[in-house]
């Protein structure tokens, strides 16, 4: 779907399938991480331009496993 790369301002993702570029620093820190709302910005991306499907949760297992 994407890539994280570094860049002298900064991380940016870059869309795997086309020249789609979303620099973290370019998200608002009020609303929370900067990288996951640039990751959220890169599916919504991916998934309107590329017909990508949503990412699926974890299967009930792995999320067991997270809490231990």
């Amino acid at each position: 779907m994407y890539t994280i790369g570094r860049i002298s301002e900064g991380v940016i993702l870059i869309c795997q399938d086309c020249a789609h570029i979303e620099h973290v620093s370019q998200f608002n820190l009020n609303f929370g991480s900067q990288r996951t709302q640039a990751a959220r910005a890169m599916q919504a991306h991916s998934h309107d331009k590329h017909s990508a499907s949503p990412l699926t949760p974890l299967p009930k297992k792995y999320g067991i496993m997270a809490q231990w």
